[in-house]
């Protein structure tokens, strides 16, 4: 089992990650269908899904959206939240990024850094041929990254704080090209004390410009954060790639 599969289906994931800026979630739909959606796409994949924050903001838009992720806790979560807001155009499916759908989008999404999660570099460009084989010609590809220079010339090695009784303690380190999390829970809320652990890897446009173009994916345009701001990989947050599958 990977690292993602058991922390992601953890109950303790979505509470340690409950305040996740629904607002941030709009303003990255909001820049991206203004720019570049809008006059293009009906139909869009939201690939890593997570919870749903960006494809029910997409839904409510008015696109028809199907979310994949492979956790079954997340997708629970997700069909409860478009359920609630009455949003029929939108979908939700546990689902591997690594294989396609027997279907096609518009657009293919894959935001909040939901990428880079596996331990060889073959396994994690693996995911950009499954995007290939579920866009329609001249269809979008939207990957939003961590900015890979900036996180490790300024990650926190440590934190700590509290909810619910429970106490939780974070340890980071760069280790094998990938940024580690080390998540310990504690506490008078756990029978137990818990484990966890994140592992991103650290690419920079570089390496993504070279596996896309082995995959007839043109980079539009490159942003550092949600407003559209140019990169800049000293100081932007994000590395936000919108790309385009060429007709070969």
């Amino acid at each position: 089992m990977g690292w993602f599969e058991k922390w992601f289906d953890s109950p303790l994931y979505e509470k340690l990650y409950a305040n996740r800026d629904e607002e941030e979630a709009r303003q990255l739909i909001d820049f991206l269908e203004q720019k570049f959606l809008q006059n293009s796409c009906t139909s869009i994949l939201d690939l890593g899904c997570g919870r749903g924050r960006h494809s029910i903001s997409l839904g409510k838009k008015g696109y028809t959206v199907k979310g994949i992720d492979l956790s079954p806790q997340a997708i629970k979560t997700a069909r409860k939240k478009a359920e609630e807001l009455e949003l029929d155009n939108v979908s939700f499916e546990v689902g591997d990024m690594r294989d396609p759908l027997d279907q096609s989008f518009d657009a293919v999404v894959n935001l909040f850094t939901t990428f880079g999660y596996f331990e060889h570099d073959g396994e994690n460009a693996s995911v950009l041929d499954s995007v290939v084989k579920m866009l329609n010609p001249n269809g979008l590809f939207v990957l939003d990254y961590l900015n890979a220079e900036k996180v490790k010339r300024e990650y926190s090695p440590e934190d700590q704080g509290e909810f619910h009784d429970i106490h939780y303690r974070i340890k980071r380190y760069v280790e094998n090209g990938a940024i580690h999390k080390d998540i310990v829970f504690d506490g008078e809320g756990l029978d137990e004390p818990r484990s966890y652990s994140e592992r991103v890897k650290l690419y920079g446009l570089p390496w993504f410009k070279s596996e896309m173009d082995k995959r007839n994916l043109e980079i539009l345009d490159v942003k550092g954060d949600y407003r559209g701001s140019d990169f800049d990989p000293e100081t932007s947050p994000r590395l936000l790639m919108i790309c385009q599958l060429l007709h070969e």
